[in-house]
C-alpha cells in the first residue's frame, strides 16, 4: 500500500515538470571538437549534482535524435530553431541544452541555450569567452547559475497568478442641508517652502553609474563572443570552398548547410555589431554620471 502511495507521488511529481533534458553539442566548429566534448560533459555532471533528473548526455541524445531522424545535431550550428526541432523530437516536454563552442587563436567562445519544446524562448542562456586552458575556472560559477535556471525553468503549470485588485470601498456622500454655514474669511498661516537638504556620503558614487558601466562591460563581452562565434562559421565555409574542374568555386557543403552556416554567421555578425554599439553607448553614459557626481 505505502509503495503504491509513493509511485503514485512520484508520477505526479514527474508531470509537473519537463523531461528528460539533454545535453547535445549543437555544432562543429574547427578546433574546438575536443572542448566541445569536455565542456557538454562538464554540464550533464552540473545538472546531475544539482539533482535533475531524468538527463541524456550527448551521446544519449545523439542517438535518440537519429533514431527519430535527424542526421546530425552538430549540423545545427548553434541557431535556436534547430534547437527546438531537437526538443520537439525528444519529447512534448523535452529539453535540449545546445553546447555551442567556436575556437579563434588560443580564446574559446562559449555559448550554451536550453530550449523546451513547448516554449517559445529560451529557459536560460550563458556566454563565456575564456583561454582554451582557462574555461574550466571561467565557467565554474557561471555554469551553476545556468544550470539552476534551467532547473527552474523545468517546472510546468507553476505560473504566479496576478495579484488580486485592491478592494474597492463604498464612501456615502454626505447629506446636502439647507442650514446657513459660517464661512471664516482668516487668511490661513503661511507656510514655508518645504527645503530638502542633500546628504553628504563622504563622496562616494550613486549605484545608477555602476549599473549602466556594468551593463557596457557586459554588452562588450557578449559582443566578442558573437563575433569570435561569427568567425568560427566564416572559417568553417572557407574550409569548405574547392575549385570546380571548369576554374568555379564550389563548395563540399550541402545547399541546405551552406545556407544554414550563412544565416547563423550573417545573424551573430548583426548582433555583435549591435551589442557593440550598444556596450560603446553605456560606457559614455556611465561616463558623463561618474564626471557629473564629482562635480556636485
Amino acid at each position: 500500500m505505502l509503495l503504491s502511495v509513493a509511485l503514485l507521488v512520484s508520477l505526479a511529481q514527474a508531470s509537473d515538470v519537463r523531461t528528460p533534458v539533454a545535453v547535445v553539442v549543437t555544432s562543429k566548429r574547427p578546433g574546438a571538437e575536443a572542448s566541445s566534448a569536455k565542456i557538454a560533459t562538464r554540464v550533464y555532471d552540473v545538472l546531475k549534482k544539482e539533482n535533475v533528473g531524468d538527463l541524456l548526455n550527448d551521446a544519449k541524445a545523439t542517438k535518440e535524435l537519429k533514431a527519430s531522424g535527424f542526421s546530425d545535431p552538430k549540423s545545427c550550428q548553434g541557431t535556436r530553431n534547430c534547437l527546438t526541432k531537437l526538443a520537439v523530437l525528444l519529447g512534448a516536454h523535452a529539453v535540449v541544452i545546445g553546447v555551442d563552442v567556436g575556437k579563434v587563436g588560443k580564446t574559446l567562445a562559449i555559448h550554451l541555450e536550453a530550449i523546451a519544446a513547448d516554449q517559445e524562448k529560451p529557459l536560460a542562456s550563458l556566454d563565456v569567452s575564456s583561454s582554451i586552458d582557462g574555461w574550466s575556472d571561467a565557467m565554474s560559477a557561471p555554469i551553476v547559475i545556468f544550470v539552476r535556471d534551467v532547473k527552474e525553468g523545468l517546472r510546468l503549470g507553476k505560473d504566479v497568478p496576478p495579484p488580486p485588485p485592491p478592494p474597492v470601498v463604498a464612501t456615502t456622500a454626505p447629506a446636502l442641508s439647507d442650514a446657513p454655514t459660517k464661512t471664516d474669511l482668516t487668511p490661513a498661516p503661511k507656510e514655508e517652502p518645504l527645503v530638502v537638504s542633500k546628504k553628504d556620503s563622504g563622496g562616494g558614487k550613486g549605484a545608477v553609474p555602476w549599473v549602466v558601466a556594468g551593463g557596457a562591460v557586459a554588452a562588450g563581452a557578449g559582443a566578442v563572443v558573437l563575433g569570435i562565434l561569427a568567425a568560427g562559421d566564416k572559417a568553417k565555409y572557407n574550409d569548405s570552398l574547392v575549385t570546380l574542374p571548369d576554374g568555379s568555386q564550389g563548395t563540399t557543403l550541402s545547399e541546405a548547410d551552406a545556407k544554414a552556416l550563412a544565416s547563423s554567421a550573417n545573424t551573430k555578425i548583426g548582433l555583435a555589431i549591435g551589442t557593440a554599439v550598444l556596450s560603446v553607448a553605456l560606457g559614455g553614459t556611465a561616463a558623463w554620471l561618474f564626471t557629473k557626481e564629482s562635480k556636485e
